[in-house]
């Protein structure tokens, strides 16, 4: 008996030990783990400026969403004016175009995450290339609603499908890996945000879902580490329990199976 409750501590202690949690905010650590979800809201973006020293800012009804370098480039396929505004006169209403822009908002620090999904006719493909052109591949490209996925998107052709089959559509789904955004930018507001909504530069407005977050306070981390703790200690209980039980079920199982395949 003491042999098996000897065996039974060493197990569990040994699944416990394997139990490494991350730093909370450690910048390799996905998004969703170290922020708390608050509420989610649907936004309008109404207008878009760009200013001299290459950012780009998006502006709501409320509050404003300033991009910079690389990560306001990632941005340029959503403002070309050859198909945004046939886009958002028909976004969501019919197959051809559609937008689906969406915000992770960092309230403790005033950072928002970016993501979207861009549907065009396959007429715009050459505009969308030059529109990405230099910038290196964080998204997907499909045509046809997932019939082909393109691995090359500026060299390989919609032809080159295996179907072999005419493409009338291309989707971009512009996503960081892992939950990880490449459109990173800050929440502010600008003092003539007025004047710039009144001479708004997008036909229409873009219709965006916004999600807001905050960082854990050190208590919740705590809280979910003990979680974790209780629930890697409960299966090494369960995992011991079996190992040291084998020699008793594993032969009854062995020999029950025979029978009931007669």
């Amino acid at each position: 008996m003491k042999k098996f409750i000897s065996l039974l501590c060493l197990l569990v202690l040994a699944a416990c030990s394997n139990n490494n949690t991350p730093p909370a905010y450690d910048s390799t650590t996905p998004f969703y783990k170290y922020m708390t979800h608050l509420e989610g809201e649907k936004i309008l973006i109404r207008g878009v400026v760009k200013t001299p020293d290459n950012k780009t800012y998006l502006l709501s009804d409320n509050e404003d969403y300033e991009f910079s370098g690389i990560d306001a480039r990632y941005l340029q396929p959503l403002f070309q004016p050859e198909y945004m505004t046939k886009l958002l006169k028909s976004n969501r209403s019919d197959d051809k175009f559609s937008l689906t822009l969406a915000f992770d908002a960092d309230r403790s620090n005033n950072l928002v995450k970016v993501n979207y999904d861009l549907k065009l006719p396959m007429k715009y493909l050459d505009t969308l290339r030059q529109s990405l052109k230099g910038l290196e591949q964080h998204w997907r490209i499909i045509y046809d609603d997932g019939n082909c996925e393109v691995g090359d998107f500026f060299h390989q052709e919609p032809s080159e499908c295996k179907d072999n089959k005419p493409k009338t559509q291309i989707i971009l789904r512009m996503k960081g890996k892992d939950n990880k955004s490449i459109i990173d930018g800050r929440i502010v507001k600008l003092n003539n945000r007025d004047e710039i909504l009144k001479k708004s530069s997008l036909p229409m407005p873009i219709p965006t879902s916004l999600s807001n977050y905050r960082l854990k306070t050190d208590e919740e981390i705590r809280s979910e580490k003990r979680d974790e703790m209780k629930k890697s200690t409960q299966d090494g209980i369960e995992k011991a329990v079996s190992i040291i039980t084998a020699p008793i079920w594993f032969p009854m199982l062995m020999w029950v199976g025979p029978v009931m395949g007669k």
